[in-house]
């Protein structure tokens, strides 16, 4: 597998701002930056983990990457081609070869349709193939995803389907137009921890056998761990880490990465005490947020520097960006 050669995804300096509409009985509130001048690389055949909190952006990224929505400045390439503004035709040629899986399996099938019918129908909107060979495009696959036979299952209806079952078909459905691409947006927040295995395990089986390039969409740095190459942490809008996954867990650099850790009691100590103590009890009252977008929670922050200017991602060495300036001594 190619980490370090031809990124097969690229985004270029991008932002996304919401902007809260002033109503009759409203005044205008404040916009929401949800992301904040990124740029990113992904390699062809790696699975990268975008990694934060929920509000972190990280979902934005992935609806601009599959131009669900528009990006506010900023450019995003695919195999070197421009996907930002991609209209009509082009976009649908693109959409063929990037797709998305979304959070909430219950949400993304339509309870009125069944499997045979949801699983084909990416093929019907492309006008790929025929009926018949659509189906046994669909037998396969749903017996890629581990719904086998797959005859016991393309009749069914997604109310007959448990949860872990929809969220196969919802895989299944993403992977039947045999994208080069495919954004997993916390795929098993809303299933247990067995049954998230076995997913995460198709999603390997993706990469493995078929060098399907993932950017895998989570807010657990343990999921992160086991399933990515490589990891990007994420906070309100802006990347505060970046590096291969083992680096990023073992020597976390970024004291937002290192409260994450701290959360995680398989990586911390037992009861109360934290291994890095990197989060403030109380937040630091901020009236204008020029600065580090951690500053009001980081406990190591530097008064006069980190409230006052935004730190870039720099290269710590060994590929493992971190945007800083404590890191950068």
């Amino acid at each position: 597998m190619d980490h370090n050669g031809n990124p097969i995804l690229e985004i270029k300096d991008v932002t996304k701002i919401y902007r809260t509409k002033s109503g009759l009985f409203a005044s205008r509130g404040r916009d929401v930056i949800a992301l904040d001048h990124i740029s990113l690389e992904i390699n062809k055949g790696e699975i990268f983990g975008l990694v934060g909190e929920s509000g972190s952006g990280k979902t934005t990224a992935g609806r601009l990457i599959v131009s669900l929505e528009e990006t506010d400045s900023g450019e995003i390439f695919m195999d070197g081609k421009p996907v930002t503004g991609l209209k009509g035709k082009k976009l649908k040629k693109f959409r063929s070869k990037a797709q998305m899986i979304f959070q909430d399996p219950y949400q993304s099938l339509n309870p009125q349709r069944s499997i045979l019918d949801t699983v084909s129908e990416p093929l019907a909107i492309h006008r790929i193939g025929h009926a018949g060979n659509r189906k046994d495009r669909v037998r396969q696959a749903l017996k890629s995803v581990g719904l086998s036979p797959p005859d016991d299952f393309i009749y069914r209806y997604p109310h007959r389907l448990s949860g872990g079952q929809r969220q196969r078909v919802a895989i299944a459905r993403a992977m039947v137009l045999e994208p080069e691409f495919v954004i997993a947006d916390e795929p098993t927040s809303m299933l247990d921890a067995s049954i998230s295995a076995q997913i995460f395990n198709i999603l390997l089986k993706m990469r493995n056998e078929l060098n399907v390039t993932q950017l895998f969409i989570t807010h657990s740095l343990a999921a992160g761990r086991y399933l990515c190459d490589r990891i990007a942490v994420m906070y309100r809008g802006r990347l505060m880490e970046v590096g291969r996954s083992d680096q990023v867990i073992r020597n976390p650099r970024h004291p937002y990465t290192k409260a994450l850790i701290d959360a995680l009691p398989k990586f911390g100590h037992s009861g109360n005490r934290k291994r890095y103590g990197t989060l403030l009890a109380h937040r630091r009252d901020v009236a204008e947020e020029v600065g580090c977008n951690f500053f009001s929670r980081c406990a190591l922050a530097l008064e006069n520097r980190c409230n006052l200017e935004k730190p870039g991602l720099l290269d710590n060495g060994n590929h493992h960006m971190v945007a800083c300036f404590l890191s950068q001594f």
